[in-house]
């Protein structure tokens, strides 16, 4: 049912381009090491680059390879990741709670929660860190159900440490400083300090380095400058400094943690109150204090991180959405509904009826009305799909149905992120994919062509056009590593003082160029140029006229 649930609300997943600067970004990463066959050091537009551990390209680089270079495939792995995750749930809380509703609750909260679903679908390296990190905790947690079978309980320590160096191969040390951080706070609020004494949690730390240390080594011996940039740069001063521009306040970052619950978020106080009625008695529930623990010090982490992204707060998703299902078990088969479960439903009910008059609104707003009749045919079948949730969730709230209220917020949910993603292509103004189709054939007449992207990167261009571009006037994140020894930077970071010889030369040249850029130099007559196409932000030029017999001209 789980897996069912999760394919209906995932699988229309790659309809949308590749959103740039991540998705672009990634998908090129895995492309490039498909074509040339270097796996080890990733490069991006043929430029190392080195601000994250390369498991996701990897798996990414193979779903390009089984199922080709389309976006279907560039995101098939986190769709994968994350329902693996719900299923390793419903195991690990069927182990732990001996009770199928409960389990059921638990994974379905989980994959229909906005944040997770969303996220789910989405080319970047949260989702699959929060996979890896959640399987860390849950089979942690399963590991100590078997204190009297010590054989299972060992096999599912393996497991967790396993999972956490895959974690540190996605993302870095947060891989292994998270579950040692919630082990530690759980094992002392608990009194359970025997737990800190168990030789196997260092022994794993092993498994840990096993696999996740090689990488570093093996990378620093080709690139010596890497172990500094990767650990003290990317993994510690990134943390305690805005360097990134990612600062974000924290009235905002809490409220999108609560967004990121719904249409479950108003269960989240009764929840934790649930838990926090049982402090005196909280041995006897380590469980749910485990579980609290767990999401409550992943929250506070990034909250007084300098750089912080919606995505990083998938890993707490799970653990909350547990400590929810335990709550709704307890209170589902009462004849009459709480004052308090009512105000959690109804605020969930408001909010669905004010998504539906936003979703009516959308293709009336001035920067997307050009797309207005392809917005509307995804936005307004989900305006209907969540008017018709709030209003017949009022009437089951009023017959105090609470069963077929969890019920209709799973379906909605499931359908109106499917429409709402799929439609999201159209605000995606920043890609170059509507241009790149008109340079492909093109380049098959003019194959030493250069093609550059002139005073920024627009990240998806290489990948749809399954080539290297030049970078004009523009070294953006690239920056740091260009300058490092044997960087790759001079193949593509180019200056504006290599560009424009080369422009008025006779050799075939495609630039993709922003509105400023294009207004600056040929809109007013400083350069010449032939405009081929242009979305809304982005415009496509080349050299020289185009010859009779060119692809571009038959079509």
């Amino acid at each position: 049912m789980i897996t069912i649930v999760m394919a209906f609300a995932l699988c229309l997943y790659g309809i949308p381009v590749l959103f740039t600067p991540d998705e672009g970004r990634y998908a090129e990463i895995a492309r490039e090491m498909l074509v040339n066959h270097q796996y080890l050091v990733p490069h991006l537009d043929g430029v190392i680059y080195f601000e994250k551990p390369p498991m996701i390209y990897w798996l990414t680089a193979l779903s390009l390879k089984i199922f080709g270079l389309n976006d279907w495939s560039a995101r098939l792995v986190n769709p994968v990741l994350s329902i693996l995750g719900l299923l390793l749930t419903y195991i690990v809380c069927r182990i732990v709670y001996q009770k199928r509703r409960i389990v059921l609750f638990a994974a379905l909260i989980s994959g229909t929660s906005l944040l997770y679903v969303g996220a789910a679908r989405y080319l970047n390296l949260d989702a699959g860190v929060s996979f890896f990190i959640t399987a860390t905790m849950l089979c942690f947690w399963a590991s100590r159900q078997y204190q009297a079978r010590q054989w299972q309980s060992h096999l599912w320590l393996l497991a967790a440490f396993i999972f956490s160096g895959l974690a540190v191969m996605t993302k870095g040390l947060i891989g292994i400083v998270f579950p040692m951080m919630i082990i530690g706070l759980w094992s002392i609020i608990t009194g359970r300090l025997r737990v800190l004494t168990d030789i196997r949690l260092y022994l794993g730390l092993i498994v840990v380095a096993v696999i996740s240390v090689p990488w570093i080594i093996a990378v620093n011996n080709v690139h010596h400058e890497f172990f500094y940039y990767y650990v003290i740069v990317q993994q510690i001063l990134r943390y305690i400094t805005d360097e990134q521009g990612r600062q974000m306040s924290k009235f905002a970052y809490f409220g999108i943690f609560i967004i990121g619950f719904f249409p479950w978020f108003g269960f989240l106080p009764q929840a934790f109150k649930q838990v926090f009625c049982r402090w005196k008695v909280r041995q006897q529930y380590s469980d749910d204090w485990f579980l609290f623990i767990w999401g409550a010090s992943i929250l506070l982490f990034f909250a007084f991180s300098k750089s912080i992204l919606i995505g990083y707060l998938m890993p707490i998703i799970v653990p909350f959405s547990i400590l929810i299902a335990c709550h709704l078990d307890k209170i589902i088969d009462q004849d009459t509904i709480t004052k308090a479960t009512k105000f959690s439903i109804g605020a969930a009910l408001i909010l669905f009826f004010i998504m539906a008059i936003a979703f009516i609104i959308l293709p009336f707003i001035p920067d997307f009305s050009m797309y207005f009749s392809q917005i509307a045919a995804f936005y307004w079948p989900a305006a209907l799909i969540s008017g018709i949730c709030a209003i017949w969730g009022w009437r089951l709230l009023r017959r105090d149905n609470l069963k077929e209220i969890m019920l209709l917020f799973i379906a909605t949910m499931a359908i109106i992120v499917n429409l709402g993603w799929s439609g999201s292509q159209y605000f995606a103004q920043k890609t170059v994919k509507p241009l790149t189709t008109m340079v492909k054939p093109l380049l098959k007449q003019y194959p030493d062509a250069i093609v550059a992207n002139y005073g920024g990167y627009f990240y998806d261009g290489q990948f749809y056009l399954n080539r290297l571009t030049w970078i004009v006037g523009f070294e953006g994140e690239l920056r740091i590593t260009a300058q490092m020894a044997n960087s790759g930077a001079s193949k593509t970071l180019k200056t504006a003082a290599e560009f424009w010889p080369l422009w008025h030369s006779q050799r075939r040249v495609f630039v993709f160029m922003d509105k400023n850029n294009y207004n600056q130099f040929f809109a007013s007559g400083q350069q010449k140029g032939i405009l081929l196409g242009q979305t809304p932000k982005r415009f496509l030029l080349t050299n020289h006229p185009l010859q009779v017999g060119d692809e571009y001209n038959k079509r």
